[in-house]
C-alpha cells in the first residue's frame, strides 16, 4: 500500500517537471529575436550611413530597386517577426514556468492572450511584407497575393471577434445569475425574519 502511495505521489512532481521542456523552444526562440534584433539593426544602420554618406555626396548612391523608405519598412517588418518570436518566448514562460514582473502589456496570463498579441502581429506582419511586394510585382501577382493576405487576417479578426463577444456574453450572463443569487438570498433572510417576528408574537 505504501508503495502505491509513493508512487501516485511521484508521478504527480513527475508530471510537473515535465513543463520545464518548454525550456527548449523558449531558449531557441529567444537566440532567434536576437538574431533578428542584431542583424536587422546592424544592417539598418549601415543602410543609414551609407545613405547619409551618399547624400553628403561622399559615396555613390545606394542602389536598389525599392525606394529608401520601403527597405526601411522592412526592416520593420524584420523587427516585427523578432517581435513575435519574443513575445511567444515571454508567454511560454510566463504560462509554464512562473510569473515575470514584466510591463502589463507584455504579462500573459492565458493562450487566448497570447494568440491575440500574436495575431495582432502577425496581421502587421504581412501588411507589411505586401507592400513592401507592392513595388516589385505585377498587377495579377498582387491581386492573388493580396486577397491570400486578406482572407486569413478576415478571418483572424472574425474568430477574435466571436471570442471577445462570447467573453462579454459570459460576464453578463455571471453578473445577472450574481444578481439573482443575491435577491433570492435577501428574500430568504426577509422571509427568516419575518418567521421569527412571527415567532415571537406567539
Amino acid at each position: 500500500m505504501s508503495e502505491q502511495g509513493n508512487h501516485s505521489s511521484h508521478f504527480p512532481r513527475t508530471l510537473i517537471a515535465t513543463r520545464y521542456i518548454v525550456l527548449i523552444p523558449i531558449i531557441g526562440l529567444g537566440l532567434a529575436a536576437i538574431m533578428l534584433f542584431v542583424f536587422g539593426g546592424f544592417n539598418l544602420l549601415k543602410l543609414v550611413f551609407e545613405t547619409s554618406l551618399a547624400y553628403l555626396g561622399l559615396e555613390q548612391p545606394h542602389v536598389s530597386s525599392l525606394p529608401i523608405y520601403v527597405e526601411i519598412i522592412e526592416y520593420v517588418h524584420t523587427f516585427l517577426i523578432g517581435t513575435v518570436l519574443y513575445l511567444t518566448a515571454v508567454g511560454f514562460y510566463q504560462l509554464f514556468i512562473g510569473e515575470v514582473q514584466f510591463p502589463r502589456w507584455l504579462q500573459v496570463h492565458n493562450t487566448e492572450e497570447l494568440e491575440t498579441n500574436l495575431i495582432g502581429v502577425a496581421a502587421v506582419v504581412l501588411a507589411i511584407n505586401f507592400m513592401g511586394l507592392s513595388f516589385n510585382k505585377n498587377g495579377d501577382y498582387l491581386l492573388r497575393y493580396g486577397a491570400g493576405i486578406a482572407l486569413p487576417i478576415a478571418a483572424l479578426g472574425l474568430f477574435m471577434g466571436m471570442r471577445a463577444w462570447a467573453r462579454k456574453m459570459e460576464q453578463d450572463s455571471g453578473c445577472e445569475e450574481g444578481e439573482v443569487e443575491a435577491r433570492l438570498k435577501a428574500l430568504e433572510e426577509k422571509v427568516l425574519h419575518k418567521g421569527g417576528e412571527f415567532e415571537k408574537d406567539r
